[in-house]
């Protein structure tokens, strides 16, 4: 995979492996019949519980900053520090802590910044970043943002059940996203992500990431170790701080 390419797809995982990973879905037909999980939710019960589990709606709401400093491990490369900061309502940051070369995104646009100026970045990848510089993520008031959830069923995941949940965006997007059904918290996402190659943009691989080690940053608790997976790569990510203004 080249530079941009891996760029890209560290890029499109913030938003955690384990030895066992979520199998087949169990349809919601048959969630009566199981003893952990005893009924099926709706979407916006999940969601609402999730955002319940972090803080609430309203906190989430009322972070007008948030600066994520984490350490990449690429295996079989040193590990490295990155830095990403979303301004409401839709600005983001990425790149190394006090580096004049990163990444910006603004609203629907995204550059690649450099001592030499900016080279705005192909309307895939602006596209698919866009959606990431959302500070509040698209759970927060989806509906006011053309976002639909749709209930998918449960997924057994590490001793336990997740309950998925599918967004779509309103260019037709869709990520999967999944819910521990004992906490609450967002366990897992698959996104779609994109390779260049020949200086051509295209789908690849979807990026699955998984979220562990919730903790508190002022009223909101944020996952404090993920790891992202692709069929050919593994990324670990370690914060190192989280800095919030509300």
């Amino acid at each position: 995979m080249t530079g941009l390419a891996c760029s890209i797809a560290i890029l499109a995982s913030l938003w955690i492996p384990s030895s066992t990973y979520p199998s087949a879905r169990v349809p919601p037909s048959e969630l009566n019949a199981r003893t952990s999980v005893q009924a099926e939710p709706s979407a916006e019960e999940v969601v609402a519980r999730y955002l319940e589990a972090i803080g609430g709606a309203d906190a989430v709401r009322a972070v007008t900053s948030k600066t994520v400093t984490y350490w990449v491990h690429m295996f079989g490369r040193d590990a490295y520090l990155m830095e990403r900061t979303w301004t409401r309502p839709n600005s983001m940051r990425t790149g190394p802590p006090g580096a004049s070369a990163y990444t910006l995104t603004e609203g629907e646009r995204s550059w690649r910044v450099s001592p030499e100026g900016r080279q705005e970045l192909p309307a895939a990848v602006a596209a698919s970043m866009s959606k990431l510089a959302d500070i509040d993520g698209p759970l927060v008031d989806p509906a006011g943002k053309g976002v639909t959830l749709a209930y998918s069923g449960v997924v057994p995941y590490d001793m336990t059940e997740l309950h998925q949940v599918t967004v779509t965006f309103p260019d037709g997007v869709e990520w999967e996203l999944f819910f521990d059904s004992r906490t609450g918290f967002l366990r897992k996402t698959t996104r779609p992500s994109f390779v260049m190659l020949n200086g051509q943009i295209s789908r690849g691989p979807d990026a699955h990431a998984y979220y562990y080690d919730y903790r508190p940053v002022g009223s909101v608790l944020y996952p404090h170790f993920w790891v992202q997976s692709t069929e050919d790569h593994t990324h670990l990510f370690v914060v190192d701080e989280i800095q919030v203004r509300e």
